[in-house]
């Protein structure tokens, strides 16, 4: 069955290959929340705005109808597949909690598209409205005319967020959007007005600059002499979706600080130090499994412009060929960014910048770990580069940089209260003069880092406020820190340094190309670190840190057991599934485990029916168990289908310790889906039946949780065990007892890592 690769995990290649023969004859469909019902309202091109327009038969027509129409909690709005709209989508009212308003699509064919064609500031907006779910559109606002000299940039977005009620606003989700070509201006913060161009200006401050691009979510006031009290944005997610060619920038975030000429100040998007009592950032920021481009717009900048948030989360998307910065946070508290591709991030539009990666100005709490960064113009930039913000603090971890042309590593760091620290990186430097640079005023710290470089003689930047320790240099080296008194020095040996490909797209990041950058049995870097406390305890691969004596120098442990298994059952012969088969232990007991020919002859899967009482406590019962337990970073994930009326419960799947122990545990029953949290059982969704769901469970056994993706949409995040798991012996789908009914099960994959990748 086709599935949305985005989220998967990180599997073999020929895995890949077996799993890519299953056919398109099952359409998924999300698992929804339990939400409030509301009325659905369908829009047709060939509809009539004089329709009641609640039937699919009797559409309305026009983006004026729904714009003028205040929806209520619950509602959904549905535009027709293949269908195309001009002007802006602005629909009115606003959701509850438990019962958002959505948009979507109906029928089958191309995403509905809304183009602004550059004659409204968002193609797509809310302004001081909540509780809103956006899916499936295709998204543009590109003015159709103009030069290519900038001159018909202005100020465009695709999907425009906006606030200036005063007040706290909550819940958007924008999922599997296609958003592009948006003519979006550029505005710098700074620099220098003698560099204006059309289209591009400097010394805009704070409020006026980077608010164009593809999706950006921007508040401000009514009036800037009367501010009033800030309007905070709360619980964003932006997931699954593709945004290109969108200038200024691919995401924004924006909290209004009051900076403009005749503005009284506030401070809400920006703070004077780490504890500043005016600020005011959005809460709860997630960009999930997106892919961003700006290959072909040559006003395209950063990727991800992620400022004023507090708790925020980047993880699993692909940022190719950017201007500027792939991820830059600024004015940003407790922000993670992790498990992303990011290459080819070039100068742009009069920026001085091309990294992979920025923690910016005034940000504290930042972790950057397990990214990918290749052939950028810089790998890392640690910016915190205002002398008048004293303060900021980072983790750098588990990245490998590889092909930058610039600088490898610039800490940029003129503020005196700065704080770095950067461990067990892994920097492979083809061609580049500069290894680390910059000006650290603050402190940064160096630990197990590994350099290895085809030049043999790239600058190293030492001075009294950097502290190199036990790093590991490739023994060609001729500028190595002399600081690093416990450095290790010799041929890494890494796994294949000049790999070419392939690299991450639509589908998602290629994690198994970073893999070339691991050491090699025999590597004197093996076991040679140094003991980091609270290193996260795992590596870019998902493998305990430490496996041997001591951990490894660079980003990936050498040893781990490989965790690499499929099962599509394609090929398996219909009929009963005999116990030993494919190495599943299966036990059916009175009733019946067997090959289906469910969706199609050429794409089997395999059905439980339990109908009586059998097999004791595992029941009706099919298990991978594991004489080894699997320890680290564990993906677990499976297509399932309830089809039945009896509607038991079913675990789909139960994860085991080697007591015997269920320590993570989903359910489908009686049209829920189930999850323990702890002790405690959560309903995370619902489902329908004869609909196939696809059921990612990102399992860590060194922190003791997991997280739970549903479609690609995660439902939980860093959930806790139900009792101790060290490592993982068992992985059931089953029912017992007096539980009843039948569930098919397809396309099983386990593998070690994060469950972004292919």
């Amino acid at each position: 069955m086709t599935v949305n690769r985005r989220l998967v995990s990180r599997a073999t290649a020929a895995a890949l290959c077996v799993l890519a023969v299953v056919l398109a004859s099952i359409v998924l469909i999300p698992a929804q929340r339990a939400y409030a019902a509301g009325t659905t309202y369908y829009v047709s091109t060939s509809g009539n705005d004089s329709n009641a327009g609640t039937s699919s038969s009797a559409p309305w027509r026009s983006l004026t109808k729904v714009n003028s129409t205040t929806f209520q909690p619950g509602d959904v709005i549905r535009f027709e597949a293949g269908d195309s709209w001009t002007g802006q989508l602005w629909p009115k009212g606003s959701g509850t909690d438990g019962a958002p308003i959505s948009i979507d699509s109906y029928g089958t064919g191309a995403k509905p598209k809304i183009a602004g064609q550059g004659t409204v500031g968002d193609a797509v907006r809310l302004n001081n409205q909540q509780y809103w779910e956006i899916r499936n559109l295709d998204v543009s606002n590109e003015v159709p005319t103009g030069t290519t000299d900038g001159s018909k940039l202005g100020d465009f977005r695709g999907i425009g967020v906006h606030g200036d009620n005063g007040q706290t606003l909550h819940h958007f989700v924008i999922d599997s959007v296609d958003v592009h070509d948006v003519t979006g201006e550029v505005k710098w913060v700074g620099g220098s007005t003698a560099n204006n161009k059309p289209g591009i200006t400097f010394q805009q401050g704070w409020d006026r600059s980077k608010d164009t691009g593809g999706i950006a979510f921007l508040t401000g006031v009514q009036d800037i002499t009367a501010p009033g009290a800030p309007t905070v944005l709360d619980d964003i997610t932006v997931e699954n979706s593709t945004i290109k060619n969108t200038s200024f920038a691919g995401i924004v975030t924006k909290q209004y600080a009051g900076d403009a000429p005749g503005a009284v100040y506030t401070g809400w998007g920006k703070r004077a130090t780490a504890t500043d009592p005016n600020y005011n950032p959005y809460t709860n920021v997630t960009f999930r499994g997106n892919y961003i481009t700006q290959s072909n717009t040559p006003y395209g900048c950063n990727g991800i412009y992620l400022t004023g948030v507090r708790d925020g989360l980047v993880e699993g998307n692909v940022i190719d060929r950017v201007g500027v910065s792939g991820v830059e946070t600024n004015m940003a508290d407790s922000v993670t960014v992790q498990h992303n591709e990011i290459m080819g991030t070039h100068l742009s539009s009069g920026g001085a910048d091309q990294n992979g990666l920025d923690p910016d100005i005034g940000t504290t709490n930042q972790l950057f770990q397990y990214n990918y960064l290749h052939d950028n113009g810089d790998g890392i930039l640690l910016c915190a580069c205002n002398t008048a913000v004293k303060f900021g603090s980072v983790v750098v971890r588990y990245n490998v940089v590889t092909g930058t042309s610039r600088w490898n590593l610039n800490m940029s760091q003129g503020a005196t209260g700065a704080v770095a620290n950067l461990y067990n990186n892994t920097f492979y430097n083809a061609a580049s003069t500069i290894m680390v640079t910059g000006g650290v005023a603050g402190t940064a710290t160096l630990t197990n880092n590994l350099f290895d470089s085809v030049p043999n003689s790239p600058q190293f930047l030492q001075q009294s406020t950097i502290t190199y320790r036990n790093n590991g240099y490739s023994s060609n080296l001729t500028t190595v820190p002399t600081s690093d008194a416990t450095r290790k020095v010799g041929s890494p040996m890494l796994v294949n340094p000049s790999v070419t490909g392939p690299y991450g797209d639509v589908n998602g990041p290629r994690f198994d190309t970073a893999a070339n950058f691991a050491l090699q049995s025999g590597s004197p870097f093996v076991d040679a670190g140094a003991t980091v406390t609270g290193n996260g305890g795992l590596d870019f691969a998902g493998a305990p840190v430490p496996i041997g004596n001591g951990p490894e120098i660079g980003a990936f442990e050498r040893g781990a057991p490989d965790i690499a298994f499929t099962d599509t059952f394609d090929n398996l012969a219909t009929g009963v599934l005999t116990n030993g088969t494919n190495g599943w232990r299966v036990i059916s007991t009175n009733n019946d485990i067997s090959v289906v020919e469910t969706p199609s002859a050429t794409d089997k899967s395999v059905r439980l029916t339990r109908t009586v009482d059998g097999g004791g406590t595992d029941g009706t019962n099919l298990a991978r168990l594991f004489s080894t337990p699997l320890q680290g970073l564990v993906t677990i994930e499976a297509q399932v289908m309830r089809n039945d009326t009896q509607a038991g419960w079913f675990g789909l799947p139960y994860v085991y310790n080697s007591s015997g122990t269920q320590a993570v545990s989903v359910a489908f029953a009686r049209g829920q889906i189930h999850a323990y949290q702890g002790t405690t059982d959560s309903v995370v969704g619902t489902y329908t039946n004869g609909k196939w769901y696809r059921v990612t469970l990102t399992v860590d056994t060194v922190n003791q949780s997991f997280d739970l993706d549903i479609d690609g949409r995660r439902v939980l995040t860093d959930a806790a065990f139900r009792t101790s798991m060290p490592g993982i012996a068992k992985i059931a789908w089953y029912s017992n007892g007096g539980e009843r009914g039948s569930v098919y099960v397809d396309d099983v994959r386990i593998a070690r890592g994060s469950a972004y990748g292919q």
